[in-house]
């Protein structure tokens, strides 16, 4: 390690004048040694690096000055012997402080910049005058966190530094998940990737949760609120009737939620005397999820299921009616969610795979478990607009300042048959 530049002294003596000197130097130092020890911590949570111990030394130092003057130069040159012994000690301390205010503050500096509660894109409250853009507004509201705390201090394994952190959304970051994430052995590094990120099952299970207890998942149908229901039941009905003119089926769909259709299309034809026991009424229709919804990764997607119960109401007309409910009835609906990585946040898209329908009471002569049964066709096309609108929000991952993802990969594992086993029975509790 050589170094060069100018240098400023003095010469003083109790009975001569300060005689100034100025020059060049050059030094030249070998067999520099340097051994690091640095701790990895986790403070409250946040990842943190300690320099535990700094040792330097400096091998041989050589040199020389030029430039001051002849004689100066032979004074210097001749004594440089003792110099160096002033000299080489106060590089090799130079050096160790140079690299603990590296690693104490600014290392740290940049670790405090990783989010350990960032936000997620779910809302506060439940919804009336529903629309899917009125949901998916909502589920901007940003009052569940995804708690990156560590669980323990960092270590080195394998090559690499390995940081378990605690992976739970919650309400506001306060926690109070039922069950526990599941005991993982981290894989050993592997390829050419600089960071890789696992996480299990209980990061999405844990934010269906709270969805569920926060009752983000209770939605009102309304008719104010039926454009997208009607853009989804009028690809159903060209699937069933593909002999109507387009044209035609673009008229009919008015006023979906309706019992009296005119000459338009509405839910009142479609469910046995609904029309002719309550004409010229609204529909209402009242989904809340009976569960905490599960979600179960498998290979390259995930499967889906929420437990829910719709209701279904008349709402009065005028002063001398009042709302009524006609149908009562449990829902239960399986979906395969496929994600992907879209530059550093987790995105995706649902589809329905089975939708069932349990009719518990109704009012309206002529409907029956058949005959309701039919909605589902209906209602998976809704419901697999709803979720795709959700998941298209998606997970952001973990950075810290000035650290970019680049090039991205997501990769999903296989369950383990014991841990779907705890989940089902959590779901079915």
């Amino acid at each position: 390690m050589t170094a060069a530049g100018e240098f400023q002294a003095s010469v003083t003596s109790p009975l001569l004048l300060s005689v100034p000197i100025t020059g060049h130097f050059e030094a030249l130092l070998g067999h520099v040694a340097l051994t690091i020890s640095v701790r990895l911590e986790s403070t409250y949570g946040q990842p943190q690096v300690r320099s535990a111990l700094c040792q330097s030394s400096i091998g041989y130092v050589d040199l020389n000055v030029r430039n001051t003057g002849v004689i100066t130069d032979f004074f210097i040159n001749a004594f440089k012997a003792f110099l160096i012994s002033h000299f080489k000690p106060q590089v090799e301390q130079r050096m160790c402080n140079l690299i603990e205010t590296i690693i104490n503050t600014d290392m740290n500096r940049l670790l405090s910049t990783m989010p350990l509660k960032p936000k997620s894109k779910i809302g506060q409250h439940g919804l009336k005058n529903f629309t899917l853009i009125h949901f998916v507004q909502n589920l901007r509201e940003k009052n569940l966190l995804l708690d990156y705390h560590l669980t323990s201090d960092p270590f080195v394994q394998n090559g690499a530094i390995s940081m378990l952190a605690k992976g739970e959304i919650s309400w506001r970051g306060n926690g109070g998940t039922p069950f526990f994430p599941p005991n993982v052995r981290i894989p050993p590094p592997h390829g050419v990737h600089m960071v890789e990120f696992y996480a299990t099952d209980y990061l999405a299970n844990s934010m269906l949760y709270h969805v569920y207890k926060q009752h983000l998942l209770d939605v009102v149908v309304g008719p104010e609120s039926s454009p997208q229901l009607k853009a989804s039941l009028y690809f159903i009905v060209i699937e069933l009737f593909v002999n109507l003119q387009i044209n035609y089926l673009r008229s009919c769909f008015q006023d979906l939620l309706l019992t009296s259709c005119g000459s338009g299309f509405c839910i009142g034809e479609f469910l046995g005397a609904l029309s002719e026991q309550y004409p010229d009424r609204e529909v209402e229709v009242v989904f809340t999820a009976r569960k905490a919804p599960l979600i179960v990764f498998v290979e390259n997607r995930a499967r889906f299921r929420l437990h829910g119960r719709m209701n279904m109401f008349v709402r009065p007309r005028n002063a001398t009616q009042v709302k009524e409910m006609i149908i009562r009835s449990d829902t239960t609906m399986t979906a395969n969610v496929r994600m992907w990585l879209n530059s550093s946040r987790i995105v995706g898209n649902a589809t329905i795979e089975n939708l069932d329908f349990k009719l518990l009471e109704t009012k309206i002569e002529d409907v029956d478990q058949a005959s309701f049964g039919d909605l589902g066709l209906f209602g998976a096309e809704f419901l697999e607009k709803l979720l795709t609108e959700i998941l298209q929000l998606g997970i952001v991952m973990p950075s810290m300042q000035g650290v970019y993802l680049k090039s991205p990969r997501l990769v999903f594992f296989f369950l383990l048959p014991s841990r779907f086993s705890e989940l089902l029975n959590f779901s079915k509790g």
